[in-house]
């Protein structure tokens, strides 16, 4: 048998604004039980009633304690900047392929560069120091598809306990969605995640992750 509670916290869950909302306790339980009744019978096969619903997100708000459920709480340990960068896109061919397994013998680089390399299914994609830029360019030949300069890089370093955490992630570039800040990639290892962004915003993203 499904269970009106289950079906309740499925839905909630789904629903960012709503789920936050309850968990700070400003949500109108009936209002938006009235809202979801439809969806709730639907899922669970049988006719509901408002209170029964208003019941469940009483008892799914208890479990919250006032805390937000997607969201993790994380100690940054250190930050780190790097401009200016330049991203560079090349359609991903046999030839390109190639070159890019030589990438780090042919273009020398130091502890202050930025390189890091992505592989999609259609494309090659670089993201390195300025310094750097002319010497890869070079090196594949071929006219990039993308060619975007004046681009900097933030890396949040962090506990490895954190690597087994859901929302991880989520909850580091939730502040950067909630700033409409643009992110050229997001790229993560096990105890840190880097993003990429447009020069201009990095004293923003600064002020978002202050140690």
């Amino acid at each position: 048998m499904i269970k009106i509670q289950d079906v309740v916290k499925d839905i909630i869950y789904s629903d960012e604004e709503a789920l936050y909302a309850l968990s700070k306790g400003f949500m109108n339980l009936s209002a938006y039980a009235k809202m979801i009744q439809k969806k709730v019978e639907d899922e669970s096969m049988k006719e509901v009633e408002v209170p029964g619903i208003v019941v469940a997100l009483s008892r799914i708000k208890k479990d919250l304690k006032n805390i937000h459920p997607l969201v993790q709480d994380i100690k940054i340990d250190n930050i780190t900047t790097k401009s200016p960068l330049t991203e560079i896109s090349f359609e991903k061919t046999p030839s390109i392929l190639d070159k890019l397994s030589s990438l780090y013998k042919k273009v020398k680089t130091t502890n202050e560069d930025f390189l890091t390399m992505t592989l999609s299914t259609t494309e090659v994609n670089v993201i390195c120091s300025d310094r750097i830029r002319e010497k890869v360019l070079n090196h594949f030949g071929d006219k990039p598809r993308l060619l975007q300069s004046k681009l900097a890089s933030i890396g949040i370093s962090f506990n490895p306990k954190y690597y087994e955490m859901p929302n991880i992630t989520f909850t580091l570039s939730r502040k950067i969605a909630q700033k409409r800040i643009v992110l050229a990639e997001t790229i993560t290892t096990h105890t840190e995640i880097i993003f990429t962004f447009h020069q201009k915003d990095l004293p923003e993203m600064l002020s978002l992750f202050e140690v």
